[in-house]
C-alpha cells in the first residue's frame, strides 16, 4: 500500500499552477487578438453583405433561382460585395490613403459604437450611467468608444494592409 504525503501534492499543485496560469494567459491572448481582427471587419462585412443579399433578394435571386437555391445566391452575391468592399478601401489605401484612413476611422468608430450598444444592451438593458448627470455621461461613453475606435482603427490599419502606408504619408 502506497501512501502519498497530501503536502506533497499541494506544493506539486502550487508550483504547477502559475506555469497552467501563464500558458492559459498567453493562450488567451492569442485568440483575443484573432478575434479582435475578427471584429474589426465583421460589422462592415455584416452589414454590407446582409443588405447586398436583401436587396438584391427579390431582384435577381428570385429570378435566377427557385426553392432554397435562392439563399444560395444570396450568399453569393453578399460575399462577392464584401470582396468588392475589402478591394475597394485596399485600393483607396494605396491611391488614397489619407481618405482612406478617414473613412476606416470613421468606419471603426461605427463599428465600436455598435459592438458597444450591444454589450451595454445585453448585460446593462442600456448605456451606462457613468456619472450623476446624464451629458456627463454620455461624454464619458462617447470618449470611451472614441478610445476604443482608435485601438480598432489600427487594428484595421493592420487588416488592409495599410500600416505603411498610413506612415508613409501621414
Amino acid at each position: 500500500m502506497i501512501v502519498i504525503n497530501k503536502k506533497l501534492r499541494w506544493e506539486t499543485i502550487v508550483l504547477l499552477l502559475p506555469i497552467f496560469l501563464l500558458v492559459l494567459l498567453v493562450f488567451l491572448l492569442r485568440i483575443s487578438k484573432a478575434i479582435s481582427k475578427f471584429v474589426a471587419v465583421f460589422i462592415d462585412f455584416l452589414f454590407i453583405g446582409g443588405f447586398t443579399a436583401y436587396s438584391l433578394h427579390e431582384k435577381v435571386s428570385i429570378k435566377i433561382a427557385s426553392g432554397n437555391a435562392v439563399y444560395f445566391w444570396d450568399i453569393v452575391f453578399g460575399i462577392g460585395a464584401c470582396i468588392l468592399y475589402f478591394t475597394l478601401l485596399s485600393y483607396l489605401v494605396i491611391k488614397f490613403p489619407k481618405i482612406a484612413a478617414l473613412i476606416n476611422y470613421i468606419i471603426a468608430w461605427i463599428g465600436t459604437l455598435v459592438i458597444y450598444g450591444m454589450i451595454c444592451a445585453i448585460f446593462i438593458g442600456n448605456f451606462p450611467r457613468l456619472l450623476n448627470n446624464y451629458f456627463l455621461s454620455t461624454l464619458v461613453n462617447i470618449i470611451i468608444i472614441t478610445v476604443l475606435a482608435f485601438i480598432t482603427f489600427n487594428i484595421r490599419k493592420n487588416i488592409f494592409g495599410t500600416q505603411q502606408n498610413y506612415e508613409e504619408h501621414a
